[in-house]
C-alpha cells in the first residue's frame, strides 16, 4: 500500500499573482464604467446645450421678425419717423412678446452686445419693457428686465435689407427713418456652440389682431393690444 499523496495548494506567490490580476481587470472595468458615464454625461449636456440653442435662435427668430411700424410722436407736420433704430452691433424696436414667453402684447426691446467685464464675459442681451403709449424713451427703467441670450460672446452682427429696389445689398446700419427693413440678419460668433444664421422677414403689427402678410392682412394672427 502506498502512502496517499498531500494535496497541493497554492503558494504565496501564486495568491500574490491572482490578486494583482484580479486588480488590474477590476481597474480596467472601474475605468471603461468611468468612460462611459463621462461619455453620457457629455451626451446628455450636448443635448441640453442644442436644445437650449434651438428655442433661443427661435424665440429670436419671432420677436425679431414681428415689429410694430409705430411712429416717433413728433410736432405736428413734421416728417414720419418710425420707432425703430438698427445697427451693427445692436437693435432697438417695438414689438410683440409670445404670450408663452410671458405676459403678450407690445414691449419695447433692446438686443445689443454687452462687453466683457473683469467680473463676466461679453454677451448677447436682450432688455425688455412692456410699451407704454406715447413713451418714446428707449425703455422704461421701472419696468426693464433683460436676459442673457448668448453667454462668451465675441462678435454679433446685425444686416439689414430693404428690397424696394431690386437688388439692394444688406447693409450694416438702417439709415431710413419712414420705414422697416424688409429683412433682418444675426450673426452671433464666440467661444461655445456655433450660432445658426438667422434671417427674418420682418412681419409688421397694424392693427389690433392682424400682421400684415405679403402685402395683405391676416386677421386674428397676432398677438396682442396695438
Amino acid at each position: 500500500m502506498k502512502p496517499a499523496g498531500r494535496r497541493r495548494g497554492f503558494t504565496l506567490v501564486e495568491l500574490l499573482v491572482a490578486v494583482a490580476l484580479l486588480s488590474l481587470v477590476m481597474l480596467g472595468l472601474l475605468t471603461a464604467m468611468r468612460s462611459f458615464a463621462q461619455t453620457e454625461a457629455r451626451i446628455d449636456d450636448r443635448v441640453r446645450s442644442d436644445e437650449d440653442l434651438r428655442v433661443t435662435a427661435n424665440f429670436l427668430r419671432t420677436i425679431l421678425g414681428t415689429v410694430s411700424p409705430r411712429a416717433k410722436s413728433g410736432a405736428p407736420g413734421s416728417p414720419r419717423q418710425i420707432d425703430f433704430a438698427g445697427r451693427a452691433d445692436a437693435m432697438q424696436w417695438i414689438g410683440v412678446m409670445p404670450a408663452r414667453h410671458g405676459a403678450g402684447g407690445l414691449y419695447r426691446f433692446r438686443l445689443f452686445l454687452r462687453q466683457a467685464t473683469a467680473g463676466e464675459s461679453a454677451a448677447l442681451v436682450l432688455e425688455f419693457a412692456p410699451y407704454v403709449s406715447g413713451f418714446d424713451a428707449a425703455l422704461d427703467p421701472a419696468n426693464v428686465r433683460s436676459r442673457v441670450m448668448a453667454s462668451d460672446v465675441g462678435e454679433v452682427g446685425f444686416r439689414y435689407q430693404d428690397d424696394l429696389r431690386s437688388g439692394e445689398e444688406w447693409v450694416a446700419d438702417w439709415s431710413h427713418t419712414d420705414r422697416l427693413p424688409k429683412r433682418i440678419g444675426l450673426s452671433v460668433l464666440g467661444s461655445g456652440r456655433p450660432w445658426p444664421q438667422i434671417v427674418v422677414s420682418t412681419i409688421p403689427v397694424v392693427g389690433p389682431g392682424t400682421v400684415a402678410r405679403g402685402g395683405g392682412l391676416t386677421s386674428g394672427t397676432t398677438i396682442g393690444p396695438f
